[in-house]
């Protein structure tokens, strides 16, 4: 059984040359999966080293038969261009480098609805649920506050009331704004 696609000494060059010309990673990976089939690499080996399945190998292999190098160039997407994200992307870094206790709030640390409330203030419409995507793009993590005490909580009555204490009247510690 052979395995990989047969590819000429020209064929190769020209994805060779178009690997090393491309800035777009997923331009980059589909002319490495295709040299590789052109290696005798079976598409199950290809796309676990390059983390995408054996059917894309597949489909980039037939587009490159079909259409040549042009053909592995990705589309310039469609829909609207995000706008809001941009903004945020640049926002995000400097405001987390600052306390969030200068903005008003009381905990010491920030949090999701935080960040997407100065946002708003900044003039930038984001849920919290994007301000967390974002925060994946740009590789940030948050500590999230875990509302359970260590040890063993069924024996210690103290801090299971510290706890629900704290869950009453965590919503009234965000300071109000002053009209």
């Amino acid at each position: 059984m052979v395995k990989g696609i047969v590819l000429s000494k020209a064929n190769r060059a020209r994805l060779a040359a178009f690997a090393e010309e491309t800035k777009d990673k997923s331009e980059y990976r589909s002319a490495l999966g295709v040299l590789q089939r052109g290696e005798g690499k079976s598409a199950k080996e290809v796309g676990k080293h390059l983390g995408v399945t054996q059917k894309q190998v597949f489909v980039w292999c037939q587009k490159f038969h079909k259409g040549g190098t042009a053909a592995l160039r990705m589309r310039k997407q469609t829909g609207r261009p995000a706008r809001a994200g941009k903004a945020a992307k640049r926002i995000i870094p400097v405001l987390l480098k600052q306390d969030p206790q200068a903005f008003g709030y009381l905990k010491g640390r920030w949090v999701l609805r935080d960040i997407a409330r100065e946002l708003e203030k900044e003039g930038i419409p984001v849920s919290h649920t994007h301000v967390r995507r974002i925060l994946d793009d740009l590789g940030i993590g948050l500590n999230q506050p875990k509302l359970r005490a260590p040890g063993s909580i069924k024996k210690d009555y103290r801090k299971r009331a510290e706890i629900r204490r704290y869950r009453r009247i965590a919503p009234a510690l965000l300071k109000k704004e002053s009209q």
